[in-house]
């Protein structure tokens, strides 16, 4: 593969793309500029990709020799010049979408900077950081034919909190599982700071508050969207169950994100 199309991560930037698409379904915002606004979504998460490799070469050196900027098929100047790129043509596109999608495409492109070289170390904020980022997919999509002010109590916006809260007990209950790691490269994680007991017990209570969130949305959906929130549920429960295995219990709140957005797929098109 092509170093800077490696450097970009194109199955992540997928996955960034079809988040907007979810997100765009639920939001009913199936209109011809989705099309420039997928693509900007692509680019600008392959723009982080690259911005965060360019800030982790030490890390990677060790971890991930074969990368391509510790492999030396890209150099660290050529990397951030091609983030500046990246940058520059997905905030290009996103204006041609919508001024709320540009504006937002504009601050998340400062969002991966700022936490790829400062955030990604920092107890809880930058889990923070990841879970907005994982979140603003579904509220870039709703910016398409709305304002911010019109997102607000809308299906968008609940799925956008559910994905924020279930992202960031995840990214929680990943450092509990790093910990031996992270504490080895002077990381300062949840974990390291408070205690594994804690970080746990932090982590599961924004589980159960993602879990309750799941009832208002039911408000605004048909019930089929009770086939993707109810597994959802059950998923968590069973995340929180499984707490002496962080491994698996973060898998499963992934999981659940899955059956979370197949219910609000459901709900909005059923």
């Amino acid at each position: 593969m092509n170093p800077y199309c490696k450097l970009l991560r194109p199955t992540v930037c997928l996955l960034s793309a079809f988040g907007l698409l979810v997100g765009a379904i639920v939001a009913q915002a199936l209109v011809p500029v989705l099309a420039l606004g997928l693509i900007a979504a692509f680019i600008i998460c392959g723009a982080g990709n690259a911005i965060n490799d360019y800030f982790d070469y030490e890390i990677d050196k060790i971890n991930q020799p074969k990368r391509p900027i510790p492999s030396g098929r890209v150099s660290r100047k050529a990397a951030l010049i091609y983030f500046a790129v990246l940058s520059i043509a997905g905030a290009a596109l996103a204006f041609f979408v919508s001024l709320p999608f540009f504006v937002i495409a504009v601050f998340n492109i400062f969002v991966l900077f700022i936490y790829s070289w400062k955030l990604k170390p920092v107890a809880l904020i930058g889990n923070a950081a990841v879970a907005y980022l994982a979140a603003s997919s579904f509220l870039a999509a709703g910016l398409i034919i709305s304002n911010f002010n019109s997102l607000w109590g809308s299906a968008i916006f609940m799925l956008a909190v559910v994905s924020f809260l279930g992202t960031i007990a995840r990214e929680i209950i990943k450092d509990v599982e790093d910990i031996k790691g992270d504490e080895k490269l002077g990381m300062r994680t949840l974990p390291i700071v408070v205690g594994e007991k804690i970080a746990k017990a932090v982590a599961y209570a924004i589980l159960v508050i993602a879990c309750a969130s799941l009832i208002w949305p039911y408000q605004m959906l048909s019930t089929y969207y009770l086939i993707g929130a109810i597994p959802g549920i059950l998923a968590c429960l069973y995340a929180i169950a499984k707490h002496k295995n962080p491994r698996k219990s973060q898998k499963m709140v992934k999981v659940a994100m899955y059956f979370v957005m197949l219910g609000f797929l459901l709900g909005s098109l059923l």
